[in-house]
């Protein structure tokens, strides 16, 4: 199926700070079974949970690690620059993605790398993900708001969609025969601005190849700024 999505997230998502300025957290929204968490791990300095709705993704995400698990190949990985391995996620979490709060996460009793984190930074993350999600969601209004209520000022939310035209998407979103929704960048823009968030990156990209053809999808890279009063 040739899946491209957790690369070109971790991509983003490397390009956005570097290795000079890391995520001081990160919600792996809608996480499966890691394989997305493998190429953030790296960029994030505090701690990363996962949360997903299926328990038996979570219990395969646990077993996740810069080296081994994810359903990625040992040997092709080189992830881990200086030999060590270690687990991805700090927490995983069964959730729903449009419900869930910063009490049954970031703020979460016990959580590992917590004494890393500020009072600033614990007004939110500082990076929410969700790869290869927005799928299964046709209206975003409900899940990119929480994704909002869940940010700090100044936070990333990166998140990928199957891509549709204004033409083929009058809504700005319509189900596919596959039983997952496309997503039309206006729509999409629209619904993000309206929770606080600005665009710092777009890009076509090609998530996953079906029966030889190349899947038509998008990336975006949105930038939160102010707080959550109005949210």
């Amino acid at each position: 199926m040739e899946y491209r999505v957790p690369g070109i997230i971790g991509a983003v998502a490397a390009k956005a700070r570097g290795e000079e300025n890391p995520f001081a957290s990160a919600l792996d929204a809608g996480c499966g079974t890691g394989l997305a968490g493998r190429f953030l791990r790296p960029l994030v300095t505090g701690p990363m949970i996962g949360v997903d709705i299926s328990q038996r993704m979570l219990e395969k995400a646990a077993k996740c690690t810069l080296k081994t698990g994810c359903g990625i190949e040992e040997e092709e990985d080189a992830l881990s620059t200086d030999g060590k391995d270690e687990k991805l996620y700090d927490a995983l979490v069964a959730l729903d993605l449009e419900a869930m709060t910063l009490d049954e996460t970031l703020l979460a009793p016990g959580l590992s790398r917590s004494n890393s984190l500020t009072e600033k930074d614990k007004e939110g993350f500082d990076l929410v993900v969700a790869a290869d999600v927005m799928v299964y969601f046709g209206s975003l209004d409900e899940v990119v708001g929480n994704f909002a209520k869940l940010s700090r000022p100044g936070a990333s939310l990166m998140f990928t969609c199957e891509r549709a035209t204004n033409e083929e998407a009058p809504l700005g979103y319509r189900l596919l025969t596959s039983g997952r929704f496309s997503h039309t960048k206006d729509y999409v823009i629209k619904v993000a601005e309206s929770k606080k968030y600005s665009l710092s990156l777009y890009q076509e990209i090609t998530p996953r190849m079906e029966k030889g053809v190349g899947v038509k999808g998008h990336i975006f890279h949105f930038v939160k700024s102010g707080g959550n009063e109005e949210l």
